[in-house]
């Protein structure tokens, strides 16, 4: 089967997957001993908003309830949701007072940029100490880089954040030096900043983007700082006054964030990637390379590493569940507005159709990374075919 054909077969098998997510979502959100309703009205549940036709009072409560559909059965709102699905309108959002596409459009490239430069951080990372790691085992590198494993992996995510922000984040003038960057390397103020996705006193990308972007640009502010306008660069400050200027500022935003996710994801890999190493060393083919004179070096790299790659792509698709998991605390600890910090809001008070809406990207996400792993199965690995 040609690679093209493989693609568009999964693609179509994540239809009735993704219905199946869909009705397993809307089932559990109504078997939750929860009241969206109430939650929706909260203390003025018991207010009367209007009256019914025979002038019987109609409170809060109830008027939601209708808004909601909550008062029809659940066989119609479980179609009314489905139509509604199907059109593209996946409800509004009683927290946020928008639609929960609005919503999800915003959250979701958050995540994703983030999420994206946090896995470009863990992989080279995690493989290359693994690799070192195997090659000097039982040495002293391989003694410390085990060590810093276990702690990446056993230390609470949120406290690590933390950490990063003490030492290399730009504090505020009055809070003291800026950390390690300002004590130790001598930069005034600190390397990073400690929180948000951009500089607050830039507006972007509400505006001044080239027209044949959607409105709002794409969300991905790496790329959305290339197409602000002359115009609206010419409004900014001087630090911001170009594209370049506004895409370190974003970078710069990501660091921390990133490499806390990054960081603390490859302790996994290294040592998935020592083990699976260690084992492929002792082949027989590695030890007929040797016999023949082939360096140490194209030992491990060509030979060796390719196949110990295979369990590595293997675990891809968690490594990104992982990150998105990790990025509910880091999202809410650098004051980014992702769809972690939306999910738990929206958990917080009882807003059903953004926890389905983030439930549905999620499930989207997962499916489209495995079908990448199985791709990259067929690029690391010839013996395996795409069937």
């Amino acid at each position: 089967m040609k690679l093209h054909e493989f693609v568009v077969r999964r693609l179509l098998l994540l239809i009735p997957v993704m219905i199946g997510v869909a009705i397993l979502t809307f089932t559990i959100s109504h078997l939750i001993p929860a009241d969206a309703a109430a939650a929706r009205c909260g203390d003025r549940c018991g207010l009367t908003v209007g009256y019914t036709e025979d002038g019987e009072p109609i409170s809060a409560y109830q008027f939601n309830r209708e808004q909601m559909g909550m008062d029809e059965p659940v066989t119609t709102q479980f179609r009314i949701y489905f139509e509604d699905l199907a059109v593209g309108d996946w409800g509004e959002s009683s927290t946020y007072h928008r639609p929960v596409a609005d919503v999800i459009k915003d959250a979701a490239p958050i995540t994703l940029e983030m999420t994206f430069f946090a896995l470009l951080i863990a992989y080279p990372l995690g493989i290359t100490l693994g690799i070192l790691s195997a090659v000097r085992q039982d040495r002293m590198f391989d003694h410390v880089s085990r060590f810093f494993a276990i702690a990446f992996v056993s230390l609470p995510i949120f406290w690590f954040a933390m950490v990063l922000q003490l030492l290399f984040a730009i504090g505020a003038p009055e809070s003291g030096p800026g950390g390690y960057c300002e004590i130790v390397l001598g930069i005034e103020g600190g390397c990073f900043p400690i929180f948000g996705r951009h500089d607050p006193s830039l507006t972007y990308p509400e505006d001044g983007f080239a027209s044949y972007f959607p409105a709002g640009g794409t969300g991905f502010h790496l790329i959305d700082s290339w197409f602000v306008t002359d115009q609206k660069l010419a409004t900014l400050p001087a630090d911001y006054g170009s594209n370049w200027l506004l895409f370190k500022d974003t970078l710069l935003h990501l660091a921390l964030p990133s490499a806390c996710l990054g960081i603390a994801s490859s302790g996994a890999l290294l040592r998935y990637m020592r083990a699976s190493l260690l084992e492929v060393l002792h082949e027989d083919y590695v030890r007929t390379a040797r016999a023949k004179g082939v360096s140490e070096f194209r030992v491990v790299v060509v030979h060796a590493c390719r196949n110990a790659l295979i369990p590595i792509v293997t675990i891809l698709g968690f490594s990104i569940g992982g990150a998105l998991s990790g990025a509910v605390l880091t999202e809410t600890i650098f004051a980014f507005n992702g769809m972690g910090r939306v999910a738990v809001k929206s958990i917080q008070y009882i807003d059903l159709p953004v926890i389905m809406g983030v439930t549905i990207i999620t499930a989207v996400i997962f499916l489209l990374s495995n079908l990448v792993v199985d791709i990259m199965y067929a690029i690391v690995d010839p013996r395996v075919r795409l069937e």
